[in-house]
């Protein structure tokens, strides 16, 4: 599957003095951090970056730095919600990205293989989002603070983003909301539950939290500068494609030749022919529509971190 990234980068800041997406984070703009994890990716082949008009020229000097010239983006301004700001990016990402994620700009240190793990479940009627547990105990209070409720934490996870769904799901979704004027979601994949879509919880890291007071800030670029210090070695992808039977020589000759090792061919699916390989990331770039072209807009890949091949 063909992504599409839409990173929402509005909000003034008040709390900061100015606007976070802009906000020095161990010596880089704080959207710049998402950016880079996004280019890394070549499942990941358009970003729109939504924020404040007063803001354009600024993050686009940031996407221009930031997506290393192999992903292109655009910048566009949002709207008066959140909601709205997402249905415009949405709208401004080119087809034919079959799948489309969306994430908080003040989520700086999202992981590339927290991202993977979110990517791999969705197909039409299917959206993920990343969460990670409560270790709190959640109380429900009345409007005097009084205690009125409980909640079983052992049921509670706390959301994240990105949060993914296939293009169709995520605009079909956002589409019903502003048509049926829904009351105002705080995460797309509320949007996507009321679509009618299942949504899976995918299991994250607590590392990307969302950078709210002066403190996240402190903790963030902790992190960041600790991950600095650390050599990652090439990494290697398991890429599975599901393709039309006559498309197979096809497909498995493109991923020879980049240098992909072939590591199995499945034939007996109901629908399709599975083929699945070892690859370099770097490698994989572009791989996305040159499968649409060898093997028609049906056809879909998924990826995941692997070992290298031996």
């Amino acid at each position: 599957m063909i992504w599409g990234a839409v990173i929402v980068a509005a909000g003034r800041g008040t709390r900061f003095g100015g606007p976070k997406q802009l906000i020095d984070l161990a010596g880089k703009p704080m959207l710049a951090w998402s950016i880079e994890t996004f280019a890394s990716m070549p499942e990941i082949v358009e970003l729109v970056v939504v924020t404040e008009p007063e803001y354009l020229e600024a993050i686009k000097t940031i996407c221009a730095k930031s997506a290393r010239g192999v992903l292109p983006w655009r910048v566009v301004a949002g709207g008066s919600t959140r909601q709205e700001s997402v249905r415009l990016g949405i709208a401004a990402l080119p087809l034919p990205c079959g799948g489309v994620l969306v994430h908080d700009g003040a989520r700086p240190l999202v992981e590339a293989q927290d991202i993977r793990s979110g990517m791999h479940p969705v197909r039409p009627g299917i959206a993920t989002l990343l969460a990670t547990p409560c270790i709190d105990t959640i109380k429900v209070a009345n409007e005097d603070r009084k205690v009125v409720r409980t909640m079983d934490r052992a049921t509670l996870w706390a959301a994240q983003t990105p949060q993914f769904a296939t293009y169709r799901d995520m605009e079909r979704a956002h589409g019903e909301a502003l048509r049926g004027e829904w009351p105002a979601a705080t995460d797309d994949a509320a949007l996507l539950e009321r679509a009618g879509c299942d949504v899976l919880l995918i299991p994250a890291s607590p590392e990307n939290f969302k950078v709210t007071v002066p403190h996240d800030r402190a903790r963030a670029e902790t992190i960041l500068r600790e991950r600095a210090t650390h050599t990652w070695p090439a990494e290697s992808l398991i890429v599975e494609c599901y393709v039309d039977p006559r498309a197979v020589d096809q497909v498995t000759a493109e991923l020879a030749a980049r240098s992909a090792r072939i590591d199995g061919i499945e034939r007996d699916l109901p629908a399709a022919v599975a083929i699945r390989a070892h690859v370099e990331s770097e490698r994989l770039r572009g791989f996305g529509a040159r499968l649409h072209a060898l093997a028609g807009e049906d056809a879909f890949f998924t990826t995941h971190v692997g070992t290298p091949p031996g």
